[in-house]
């Protein structure tokens, strides 16, 4: 028999299958997934089963990826003060929910024309501190970055595919434009028979 945390993370699992199954529109289904987030990061059971995961700063803990609908469940494990470069994740949709510690979140839009392709100027727009239990949906394009103080942080984040096929852009504080492929992509699979 499974731990209680590792079976609401297969509870999880099979409500985020059962909501692509409904077929709704994206942005319902990212809602909806957000919302089912949110009470997997509430859970106690599933708190206490991610206190004893290692750090991985520069890393992203690859928990479940969906054979059939493609969402890909990953982990953060953050130390503290780190800083993530301002990013995006190309065209994926991403639910980013904390679940122990706290992670600001910030988010930014470019105001310049996007003539060099080099070079970007962006503008906060927004900044928040994400307690645990709070989801942050991220759409497509949306740039952002999370940051920590003296804390642990960790998140469970839900995207709609598999990171690491493709480019995303980070920004450097001088404003210089990087492709990216993402962090170092580990498997670490959550202890539990199956979704």
């Amino acid at each position: 028999m499974s731990a209680p945390g590792a079976e609401a993370f297969e509870s999880f699992v099979a409500d985020l299958r059962s909501i692509y199954r409904e077929g709704r529109d994206i942005p319902s289904l990212w809602r909806g997934i957000a919302s089912r987030l949110e009470t997997l990061a509430g859970d106690a059971d599933f708190r206490r089963l991610t206190d004893e995961w290692p750090e991985g700063d520069g890393k992203q803990y690859v928990v479940y990826v969906d054979p059939d609908y493609g969402f890909a469940i990953d982990a953060l494990v953050r130390g503290p003060f780190h800083k993530a470069p301002a990013h995006d994740h190309a065209h994926t949709w991403t639910a980013y929910g904390v679940i122990s510690g706290w992670e600001r979140m910030t988010r930014y839009v470019r105001t310049d024309n996007g003539a060099d392709p080099k070079r970007a100027v962006l503008k906060e727009t927004s900044t928040e501190i994400c307690q645990a239990g709070v989801v942050d949906l991220v759409p497509p394009w949306s740039i952002h970055t999370e940051s920590n103080d003296d804390n642990r942080a960790v998140a469970l984040v839900v995207r709609s595919e598999n990171l690491g096929g493709f480019d995303q852009t980070a920004y450097r504080d001088s404003g210089e434009i990087m492709k990216v492929r993402g962090l170092e992509r580990i498997e670490f699979p959550i202890l539990r028979t199956g979704a």
